[in-house]
């Protein structure tokens, strides 16, 4: 059960520039013994004299050994020269910080409790695998890490943490087909003991769909590595929320998805259907039945691309070597111009690019002799 405890909380400061705005603050949230509290915002307009104080209720985490310090405004510079956390008149958490914040950065640090600022490296390196079809391109995304012994606040994923910087050809984070890394520093999630779940949260501003396949998060300290398959749309009236458990790839289903794009075809109904052969390293030939397209309520239309995802079992590590296609119509024969197919190995991060070496035709049923070999091709340009 989450428990409250007050504080008086003091801080003092200098301006060098100061904005007459009510919506500048400085953003704070400290780490104890038991995790991290809520994070508070200290307008800066309620500073008297260079000095703030004021009675707070916080998550009690015991005893308090860390802050983190964020200048979130427009067109301010003060130097903070501390803050200090009085719990029950008898404990006094001092920070002292003698440092220039600036809007325009540095706005943030992190600061040892009587001791000062430090520079923290980064505990976990966070990889973002998107998918190849996801519309949106203006995704912001959330990340929170749980433990076996405590769990992260929630950060952001921006240019902040990112280990590159978007360019001229790249303008967003999160782009279709991309993976993104991302370095979180420990004032954003300490050593936390081995992950179990993450919390995910993403929103779409430019209310387009985005699918997310997966999430690696490294250890940066025990090099541990831990897989998350996030395989999850959001966008509008979408779930914007999802929490994951860590997934054992040696042990559950190897995870693939297939996308199809069509051309052209001749008749569209719903009886279409794909059958995809593949063949892997290890002589095992698996067949699924594709049918159900995540993007289209009626599968390969003109000009579209449809996106399936299927499971197998007791493939392990091994790769394609190669695939065949064979389509199915029971009503009438249809002729169906296939561009390319993607088959992408989630757990392993392999892609497979394929293209039809001629129009195919339906049949009524299955038969061995009617699976067109794909050709492999190097992408899909």
């Amino acid at each position: 059960m989450i428990s409250l405890q007050t504080y008086q909380l003091r801080l003092k400061a200098f301006f060098e520039k100061k904005s007459k705005s009510e919506s500048n603050y400085l953003k704070i949230y400290f780490k104890g013994e038991h995790g991290f509290t809520q994070p508070i915002n200290i307008p800066l307009n309620r500073l008297i004299d260079n000095f703030y104080k004021c009675e707070i209720e916080l998550i009690d985490v015991g005893n308090l050994s860390y802050a983190h310090i964020k200048l979130d405004g427009k067109d301010v510079r003060l130097k903070l020269n501390s803050v200090e956390v009085e719990r029950d008149e008898s404990k006094i958490f001092h920070f002292p910080i003698d440092r220039w914040l600036h809007s325009n950065g540095p706005a943030q640090l992190d600061v040892l409790v009587n001791q000062g600022p430090i520079e923290l490296d980064p505990i976990y390196t966070v990889t973002v695998h998107k998918g190849s079809i996801s519309s949106s391109t203006q995704a912001s995304i959330r990340f929170a890490l749980i433990g076996t012994t405590s769990s992260s606040l929630p950060f952001i994923l921006n240019t902040t943490t990112a280990s590159t910087q978007p360019t001229a050809s790249k303008t967003n984070f999160f782009q279709s087909g991309s993976q993104d890394t991302f370095f979180v520093s420990p004032m954003e999630s300490m050593d936390i003991g081995q992950l179990c779940d993450v919390q995910f949260w993403c929103d779409t501003t430019d209310k387009l769909p985005y699918y997310c396949e997966s999430v690696e998060v490294t250890n940066n300290f025990t090099n541990d590595k831990y897989f998350f398959l996030i395989n999850h749309w959001f966008g509008p009236d979408l779930e914007q929320q999802v929490c994951v458990p860590v997934t054992n790839r040696s042990q559950e289903s190897k995870v693939f998805t297939i996308s199809v794009k069509t051309m052209n075809i001749s008749d569209t109904n719903k009886e279409n259907t794909l059958l995809i052969q593949m063949r892997f390293a290890n002589d095992k030939i698996y067949e699924e039945t594709l049918n159900s397209s995540e993007t289209y309520q009626i599968p390969f239309q003109a000009d579209h691309i449809d996106f399936f995802v299927i499971s197998l079992n007791d493939v392990g590590n091994s790769q394609i070597i190669d695939a065949k296609i064979c389509l199915i119509n029971k009503l009438k024969e249809v002729q169906w111009v296939c561009s390319w197919i993607e088959i992408r190995d989630v757990f392993y991060q392999r892609t497979y690019y394929y293209k039809p070496r001629k129009i195919l035709k339906s049949n009524s049923l299955k038969n061995s002799s009617d699976y067109v070999p794909l050709e492999k091709i190097t992408s899909l340009s």
